[in-house]
């Protein structure tokens, strides 16, 4: 059984607001989850070697606090080192703009990543996807998000229908490879059953989702 981390260090806890229908007992009900409401707590987490799966809920390790930037850097060497990071929950609803690409190209060298715009449009399910076991997901749905742009096709799960002329689609959920490891973003800010599959999808943790009630 996979053992996932959850950084909630916003002042909230993850586990006590249920922002997604049923994510958190799917979480239990097939991995062994860690909750960390401090950047000292989850340190002391990674540091035992036991997590596979980082969910990061919130922007606060985008903060400048001293303890915030010692996680990052825990975190994405964690990551590059084969661990998979997936910024989901509040983080696309309460993350700076300025903090978000500053994640994405200083800290996970993701340099073509941006952050496009928070609004609402319909999300299409790219094709012939390899990054993520497709079956559970749905091949279109209406969101509310902070898209990314410049998110290569084989790096991007959703993308948005009926882009504007002469442009690349705009991605609301990415998973990209980053060295050993792999990143991913949900950019939605509904949270609805959608995403709540994707995320699922991203940990691996699908294999029996059509058995998921």
């Amino acid at each position: 059984m996979p053992f996932v981390l959850v950084l909630s260090l916003y002042g909230f806890s993850f586990s006590s607001r249920q922002l997604y229908p049923s994510l958190l007992p799917k979480l239990l009900s097939r991995a062994t989850v860690h909750e960390s409401l401090t950047a000292q707590d989850a340190l002391n987490y990674l540091s035992t070697g036991l997590p596979s799966i980082i969910l990061v809920t919130d922007p606060a390790i985008a903060f400048d606090e001293p303890e915030n930037k010692t996680l990052l850097e825990a975190v994405v060497d964690w990551t590059k080192r084969g661990g998979t990071t997936i910024f989901m929950g509040f983080f696309a609803e309460a993350v700076g703009l300025p903090q978000l690409n500053g994640l994405l190209k200083s800290s996970f060298g993701l340099q073509d990543w941006e952050a496009d715009e928070h609004e609402s449009h319909e999300a299409t399910l790219r094709p012939n996807i390899h990054t993520v076991r497709a079956q559970s997901l749905e091949n279109f749905y209406y969101c509310k998000a902070l898209w990314l742009r410049n998110v290569l096709p084989e790096d991007s799960v959703y993308s948005r229908a009926g882009n504007r002329p002469g442009t690349a689609p705009a991605t609301c959920a990415a998973f990209a490879t980053v060295e050993f490891g792999k990143l991913g973003y949900i950019g939605d800010t509904d949270f609805g059953e959608e995403p709540e599959r994707t995320i699922i999808a991203m940990c691996r943790l699908d294999i029996d989702a059509d058995n998921m009630s």
